[in-house]
């Protein structure tokens, strides 16, 4: 075997691994941001590594991205014992700062649950951003043999961490999205669609370049993916048009019902009719690809059920982005999204084992539940914490005014979000999403056509693995520093 199909081959055969593992492991690498954010707030000493360009950095770095680097590699099997190290580690640091005698004086006058939160909150920046930031891992690093052959991407049924890739980043996009914040398009249809399609010309110059590099340096690919020629740009910008057309001519109330329709078709045809054994097989039977829709079958079939998936995300967006003032508001959204999960792991359970299980490949009724319920449990998970900072910090300033001479009285409050000190690695990730993906699968194809990746040891593997981190984190970071910003869809 050349080393092209030695790679190709480590990449491919792969089944995944439970749903819960995947589950746990995503939580686990959220918590660590909100532990640098606790910590911030309870030493406001720490706030000043901001005024320092590398400083703040290499804080945030340090303290956000190396423990998800560790927690997604070395210590994969243990993301239970991560898990539990990083809450009690959140719950430590958090329990002691509120119990200091100066937050108590201020917690008997101050009733938490009216704590004013305003209404653009941290945990959307962070849940898209995250989304991103393990992508940009899981794309390098599961070419080396530190990161686990269960969190790649399963081969046809299955449920690998990398799976949450396509579906994730459509759903992250959705839940801001202008549909999603109640802007409708109001011009007629045709306009729509070419204003979309013009929009999207980006996503497909970026899709054939990558087409053009991969195939003129003989780069190893992983062709039952997406098929022999398509890849996730041309993806996007398909899904970004179809949904244009959806939106402009379907009644806002009946998105839902049109994207249960369209997966129910779908699904009936990949469970009752010839279309799995065609995507599988392709039109000889054989796997063979004999015209180009053939050779590309993976990647257009998939795109009807990430249609649904889109729109299903625009319809948490919606439920996400409803005026909220205060800390009482954002506990019933807590509720909702628990709510919203909880039903769709329970569907998911009994659509793969009824119906037809878990497959990206297909992105399938299975798949799009599992996306729902894995997105909304992260928001919620990301709320949660987001809420418990945000009381920390406020009741933080209280106690500071109150103690320093010229402190104003308690009701004073500052414009709602100012308590909280963000980290702005993450809000930087998130400022540049896209252009984080192009520059992550930029320097992704640069390593693998430099090392030959699936022969190096642990230790290498993270070295390149940190320093690639940490050269993505440098680039993002001094554009949101000099609010550049580099949009593209």
């Amino acid at each position: 075997m050349t080393y092209k199909e030695e790679h190709e081959a480590f990449v491919s055969g792969t089944k995944g691994t439970n749903v819960l593992h995947i589950a746990v492991t995503g939580i686990a690498c959220l918590l660590p941001v909100y532990i640098r954010d606790v910590c911030v707030a309870a030493v406001p000493g720490l706030a000043k590594f901001k005024e320092n360009l590398w400083l703040g950095l290499l804080l945030d770095f340090i303290a956000v991205i190396v423990p998800l680097q560790f927690t997604m590699s070395v210590f994969s099997e243990n993301s239970f014992q991560c898990l539990f190290i990083f809450f009690m580690s959140f719950a430590l640091i958090f329990n002691i700062k509120m119990r200091q005698k100066a937050i108590r004086s201020v917690r008997e006058k101050v009733t938490l649950t009216d704590v004013k939160m305003g209404n653009r909150r941290p945990f959307i920046t962070y849940y898209r951003a995250y989304a991103n930031v393990i992508t940009a891992f899981s794309i390098l690093a599961v070419d080396f043999k530190i990161f686990p052959r269960y969190f790649a991407k399963a081969e046809t049924y299955g449920t690998g961490l990398m799976d949450v890739g396509v579906g994730g980043f459509l759903i992250t996009n959705a839940v801001v999205s202008p549909e999603a914040r109640g802007i409708i398009a109001t011009d007629r249809v045709v306009p729509s669609v070419l204003k979309s399609l013009k929009s999207s010309i980006p996503l497909i110059v970026i899709g054939m370049v990558r087409v053009l590099a991969v195939k003129s340096t003989d780069y190893q690919e992983h062709v039952t993916e997406y098929g022999v020629h398509w890849n996730f740009f041309f993806t996007l910008a398909a899904v970004k048009v179809g949904c244009t057309l959806l939106f402009c001519t379907v009644s806002p109330r009946l998105w839902n019902i049109a994207a249960v329709l369209i997966i129910a078709i779908y699904q009936h045809n990949l469970t009752y009719g010839d279309l799995k054994n065609y995507i599988i097989n392709g039109a000889d039977g054989k796997g063979g690809r004999t015209d180009l829709i053939d050779a590309n079958r993976e990647g257009l079939y998939s795109c009807i059920g990430l249609f649904s998936i889109y729109i299903m995300g625009v319809q948490l967006g919606k439920l996400v982005m409803r005026k909220r003032e205060n800390v009482k508001d954002w506990m019933k959204l807590c509720f909702a999204l628990a709510l919203v999960s909880i039903v769709c792991w329970v569907l998911m359970y009994f659509t793969g084992k009824h119906v037809e299980p878990v497959s990206r490949r297909f992105a399938n009724l299975a798949y799009l539940l599992w996306m729902v319920a894995f997105n909304s449990m992260l928001m919620f998970a990301f709320l949660v914490f987001d809420i418990a900072v945000t009381c920390l910090s406020h009741l933080c300033r209280i106690a500071k005014k109150k103690e320093s001479p010229d402190h104003k009285p308690e009701t004073d409050t500052a414009t709602p979000g100012d308590d909280y000190n963000t980290c702005d690695l993450i809000s930087a990730i998130n400022y540049n999403g896209l252009f984080y993906f192009l520059l992550a699968n930029l320097l992704t194809g640069l390593v693998n056509m430099s090392v030959k990746t699936i022969y190096q040891s642990n230790l290498v593997a993270m070295t390149i693995l940190t320093g690639y981190m940490f050269l993505l984190s440098s680039v993002l970071y001094f554009l949101y520093r000099k609010k550049i910003s580099l949009k593209i869809w």
